[in-house]
């Protein structure tokens, strides 16, 4: 059966075969056809008063047409494929258009691994997700990226990750990029990469790092050969301690309640993503605090 006659045959509620039941669910706009239905079914009417509408009809048609006595008969069938008609143009839009984004994503103290179509690897910390065309990714080699995550690009393949503060060019094949509030870093582990923000490119060889925080610019370096936290440990160096404490908050799913504590004091240290004790001493010793824990709520106050 042709696809126009199978679509037409299901839209007027006539029994499929099994067969054709199965060839019409393996159409591209199976689901579009499906969605549509379903919030059809919801559409109400217009309340109207058939009989007045009708006598309206009838002078309009004697008005028009003086010298023809002709009565027409608009029959449900009618109706249907006119309906028909509708659905038809509005799934192959949604077919057309409707969205082939790949999307993945990572829940608090999860991390996750990914394969590209082009079979580079990413690996995602904690909180985090990124968005791709899967389908035309050899026209549209575009990463959308929240949070952090580790990028190994397979040998020879470009593409390039936006976050909310930049876009990451590549130009080489390992590096890390951080998109958090107020906070924006790329490291570059092997190969290069190419930074723009706000119009501005630079370029990240091995060891160097591009950092953006409150606003202000930083340029160090890293002898790491990995991100600490894919060996399930973060790292800081000079960090705003609001930062340390947003990060624990994602690798144990736990809230903070921090008392009368100076947050944007600077922290260097790190702390471990497999105890959350020794995790918690890690953070607090050096910044001279004391905690408590309430099942999922932890405050931290001055000694």
């Amino acid at each position: 059966m042709k696809k126009k006659d199978l679509i037409t045959k299901w839209l007027d509620h006539e029994k499929l075969t099994q067969e054709e039941l199965e060839a019409f669910k393996n159409l591209d706009a199976y689901n579009s056809f499906v969605k549509i239905s379903e919030v059809a079914k919801k559409f109400k009417s217009p309340e109207f008063n058939t009989e007045e509408n009708l006598q309206d009809l009838k002078v309009s048609l004697a008005h028009e047409h003086r010298n023809t006595r002709t009565t027409k008969k608009f029959s449900l069938n009618f109706l249907i494929r006119i309906a028909a008609i509708f659905i038809l143009g509005i799934g192959t839009y949604f077919t057309l258009f409707y969205s082939t984004d790949t999307h993945t994503s990572t829940i608090a103290g999860q991390k996750k691994s990914v394969e590209l179509p082009d079979q580079s690897l990413v690996q995602l910390n904690a909180l985090s997700s990124i968005r791709y065309d899967k389908k035309n990714w050899e026209d549209n080699r575009n990463i959308k990226l929240e949070g952090e995550a580790y990028f190994k690009v397979a040998k020879g393949k470009k593409f390039d990750v936006h976050t909310e503060s930049g876009i990451i060019s590549v130009l080489g094949t390992e590096f890390n990029v951080k998109q958090r509030e107020n906070y924006f870093e790329v490291a570059c582990f092997e190969g290069l990469v190419r930074v723009t923000h706000n119009e501005n490119s630079i370029k990240l060889s091995a060891g160097t790092v591009f950092r953006i925080q409150k606003n202000e610019i930083f340029d160090t370096t890293t002898s790491l050969a990995k991100p600490d936290w894919m060996n399930n440990l973060s790292s800081f160096s000079s960090t705003p301690f609001w930062h340390v404490l947003q990060e624990f908050e994602r690798q144990y799913n736990v809230i903070i309640i921090a008392k009368n504590i100076d947050r944007d004091k600077l922290f260097t240290g790190n702390f471990v993503h497999s105890d959350i004790k020794t995790a918690l001493q890690s953070i607090t010793i050096p910044m001279r605090l004391k905690y408590e824990i309430d099942n999922n709520n932890i405050t931290l106050y001055k000694e």
